[in-house]
């Protein structure tokens, strides 16, 4: 380990721990390779969702703030008057815009003499954006792309403010779910998003995607070699090859089900794809492992659909699963769900979109379906045939360990901020 000579400042729209989803998974991962294996000083500036709790901060993380949010009232008026009236910036950004904040981060600034500056989605852009250091605009994927997927596919489920939406009173809540009131919001934010994305990819020395199509594409758009493609992985010795699926015909998701495409996945499952499943294999069940479902969601579950909840090791009931789906009709990015039911050598049965930038192999490694019958045919075909389930899992665990470690991620980050520093 290099001495820590240098500072990587961490601008965060959540804390990178525990690693209980896709994101934060990827985050604490990114914050470990920065810190532990490549040998930067680490400072993370960010701001606190439900359930996080600042006191559980791992050694590898050398300091950390916490961000103020702003007030309810105070993220409106920012809406109403930077997203809709001006349209200066995308409301994914004005909900998390607080001048105190950026106050902190200008002080860590100066007190830290960051070497590197890291923002965290678009979210957190406008804290870095004017700080003089190598910026790195970590978009993960892009949201706009994502947003248009779903205006395209889900127009009635789209929630386009967030967990932020639970937070105003129920009356001016139901004023911003009026449909016609949604899509111009939606269509208002993609447009924007997609401003924003590009004007940040000027800004910032670097731009990061975890798949190497949107790196591509996006350098394109800019006409510059900026974007490079940083791989997220998974930690193959934790989500380790096991035997699964004792317990039965258990079909198994895994996601953050206050996530837009979690939710619209599992509510099309059960409704267009699980009926046809339970007419050849009528003992089958559905688990849907994971925190943060509404109310209104778990009101589907019956004796063959039940939710978790959150859960302490998610292992333990991917492990009673035959099969994993992911049904997803909109999305981006690279889904860390599958990649994680691989490792652990789990039939994984998905959609083209949930396919998407993992490049494993159709019908060797896994199966691939975008019709509901042929959706709901793969999954029987896993359930009744045990040979078919164990090979295939087998080869997915082999794919994950050949083609998503972390160390593909430290050698990218190593590549990037090594030679890269702005003077």
């Amino acid at each position: 380990m290099r001495e820590k000579t240098k500072t990587v400042l961490f601008v965060m729209t959540r804390l990178p721990f525990p690693a209980l989803s896709g994101r934060k998974t990827s985050l604490y991962h990114y914050c470990r390779i920065l810190s532990e294996e490549l040998g930067y000083r680490l400072v993370v500036a960010a701001f606190l969702e439900s359930e996080d709790d600042s006191l559980k901060k791992p050694d590898f993380i050398d300091k950390l703030v916490v961000l103020p949010k702003a007030s309810a009232k105070d993220r409106i008026i920012g809406i109403a008057k930077d997203s809709v009236i001006l349209r200066k910036k995308p409301m994914q950004v004005s909900l998390y815009w607080s001048p105190k904040a950026k106050k902190i981060v200008d002080d860590l600034v100066k007190i830290e003499n960051p070497t590197y500056v890291i923002g965290d989605m678009v979210r957190s852009m406008e804290y870095i954006k004017d700080i003089s250091a190598f910026r790195v605009s970590d978009l993960d994927d892009r949201i706009s792309l994502r947003y248009q997927r779903q205006l395209e596919t889900d127009i009635d489920g789209i929630n386009p403010y967030g967990a932020f939406l639970n937070t105003v009173p129920k009356m001016v809540r139901k004023i911003m779910l009026i449909k016609p009131l949604k899509i111009f919001i939606v269509k208002n934010e993609i447009n924007l998003l997609k401003e924003y994305e590009l004007e940040m990819g000027r800004v910032c020395e670097s731009t990061v995607f975890v798949a190497e199509k949107e790196a591509r594409e996006f350098n394109k758009e800019l006409r510059a070699q900026k974007a490079v493609a940083l791989p997220i992985g998974v930690d193959v010795d934790y989500f380790s090859f096991r035997e699964t699926g004792k317990q039965g015909n258990i079909i198994g998701f895994l996601g953050a089900m206050s996530v837009a495409h979690n939710e619209n996945a599992v509510r099309h499952f059960v409704a267009d794809i699980f009926p046809i499943i339970l007419k050849e294999v009528p003992d089958a069940k559905f688990l849907i492992i994971g925190g943060g479902a509404s109310d209104d969601l778990v009101k589907i579950s019956t004796e063959y659909v039940k939710f978790t909840g959150r859960v302490d090791d998610v292992r333990d009931y991917l492990e009673n699963c035959k099969v994993f789906v992911c049904p997803m009709t909109f999305g981006s990015g690279i889904k860390t769900k599958n990649l994680e039911a691989m490792s652990i050598g789990l039939s994984i049965v998905t959609t083209s979109i949930g396919a998407e930038n993992i490049n494993a192999v159709d019908g060797h490694d896994w199966l691939i379906a975008d019709s509901d019958d042929d959706f709901a045919e793969a999954v029987i075909d896993i359930l009744t045939n045990s040979d078919k389930r164990i090979l295939m899992g087998k080869n997915a665990s082999r794919f994950i360990y050949e083609n998503f470690t972390w160390e593909v991620a430290k050698n990218e980050w190593k590549r990037l901020l090594d030679n890269n520093v702005k003077l």
